[in-house]
């Protein structure tokens, strides 16, 4: 079967690990390019030798999404390497902690910090890279945020929540040029940073809401991702696909 994405680019914010490095690796098994940018040196070169053992094609580029000079240098890097940019994945994040940090007392500084690199990340690196995509007429955004947006999730929550409204505006600008943009929500998928930070009694009880019953896995996220980044999902564009299960109750 023939690759999809043979001559797109595409960067994964927050591709050192976890879901953006499995998001990485999925998209350059489709054949594209790939553009690791991430605020950890070591772990990006990590995601880009697992690439490279696997027959594709990658690159690892530093950037701190919540800085507008940092994102707009990534920009320019990956325009002189490679003319232009296809793809972006807006995944960088910091997991929020809600029993440690409840809203009722989390530092407005810790409430900026989270939505600098949740919100304004996304915010960012699109505008960033818009730009190139208009040039060409195609390109794909795609913004992960959470189940946690229909709950009460602290920080956490109220930043993926309001990306959904950031997909839409995005998506109304820049359907014109041949661009969609679209959200992944995913429910409790078993990364590294979900077990550190969620309880198992937690954890229980999300499976438990689950119409299917086993736990999440990065693998459930890659095929819905291609999807979006494909010229099959042309006429797509401002949803959310809340992929959970069935746990997650919606209207």
């Amino acid at each position: 079967m023939a690759k999809s994405l043979v001559g797109r680019v595409a960067v994964v914010t927050g591709s050192a690990a976890g879901i953006g490095r499995d998001y990485a690796r999925g998209l350059a098994r489709e054949g594209a390019q790939v553009v690791v940018a991430d605020i950890d040196p070591d772990g990006a070169a990590g995601t880009v030798e697992l690439i490279a053992a696997e027959g594709g094609e990658a690159v690892a580029l530093p950037v701190d999404v919540s800085s507008e000079e940092s994102t707009l240098a990534l920009a320019e890097q990956v325009e002189q390497r490679y003319g232009t940019t296809h793809i972006l994945v807006n995944n960088a994040a910091i997991f929020h902690n809600l029993r440690k940090d409840p809203q009722l007392t989390v530092s407005v500084a810790y409430w900026r910090k989270v939505f600098s690199v949740n919100l304004d990340g996304a915010l960012l690196a699109t505008q960033a890279f818009a730009p190139m995509m208009r040039k060409a007429g195609w390109g794909r955004v795609v913004v992960q945020t959470s189940t946690a947006a229909y709950q009460a999730s602290g920080v956490y929550g109220t930043t993926k929540l309001a990306m959904l409204s950031l997909i839409r505006g995005f998506a109304k600008e820049l359907g014109e040029y041949g661009i969609t943009v679209n959200g992944i929500a995913p429910g409790a998928i078993a990364t590294e940073a979900m077990l550190d930070t969620v309880t198992e009694a937690r954890r229980r009880q999300l499976l438990d809401a689950q119409f299917i019953k086993r736990p999440g896995t990065t693998e459930d996220l890659v095929g819905p991702l291609l999807f979006l980044c494909s010229d099959a999902a042309s006429w797509l564009t401002g949803q959310t696909l809340v992929i959970d299960g069935g746990a997650t109750p919606r209207l």
